[in-house]
């Protein structure tokens, strides 16, 4: 009787030690095929993604818009470097002038005219300051209606072609030529954009 008691707790104790291993094994089985079910049925429901690959970059800057738009900023801004060099030689000729009256103007009157100079020197600073912060934001203006052109145009192509996703080269480390889009993406921007007018703010003291 005791052997069969033993027996019988022994076989209890080793059917719940099955039960402990075994329930989470079966879940576990339970899950995964579950997960694959899922998996299975989502790659049966989704189509294959055709994938292109643009040179945004090198397209904006080669673009006959984008040169266009450089040309003109660079002419301005060559204007306004020789217009500042005009106003810095007629302050540096002031002040040499200023320096050979010093000992035949009294010293109140020398202050004053130093004061002078020195405010005409800062406004011609901030001037300056200001005429690169209105020509830069000319030039950013200018090529922001560049670059939306450029990604309605890369759009455009990539419908054309059936691609799904299309990829900034930059962000690729490898790609086969064929899924480049870029030459034809330029064609295409050089047809539909190939001129943006810069407008410049005026600029108070410049010509």
């Amino acid at each position: 009787m005791k052997q069969n008691l033993l027996a019988l707790v022994l076989e209890q104790g080793f059917k719940i030690n099955i039960m402990k291993v075994t329930i989470p094994f079966v879940l576990m089985i339970v899950l995964v095929l579950q997960t694959s079910f899922v998996r299975a049925q989502i790659s049966s429901e989704l189509e294959p993604v055709s994938l292109a690959v643009v040179d945004f970059r090198g397209v904006l800057s080669k673009s006959e818009a984008a040169r266009n738009i450089r040309s003109v900023v660079d002419e301005k801004r060559q204007e306004l470097r020789k217009y500042f060099l005009e106003v810095e030689n007629s302050l540096r000729d002031e002040q040499k002038d200023l320096s050979k009256k010093r000992s035949i103007v009294t010293a109140e009157a020398f202050e004053k005219r130093a004061r002078k100079l020195k405010e005409k020197a800062q406004s011609a600073q901030k001037l300056a300051q200001t005429s690169n912060q209105k020509l830069k934001k000319s030039f950013d203006q200018a090529m922001d209606k560049v670059q939306k052109e450029l990604l309605r145009t890369v759009a455009e192509v990539a419908e054309e072609s059936g691609v799904g996703v299309v990829l900034f080269r930059s962000a690729i480390v490898i790609a086969v030529k064929k899924l480049d889009i870029s030459k034809e993406v330029l064609k295409r921007l050089n047809k539909k954009l190939p001129d943006v007018k810069v407008r410049f703010e005026t600029i108070k003291g410049s010509k």
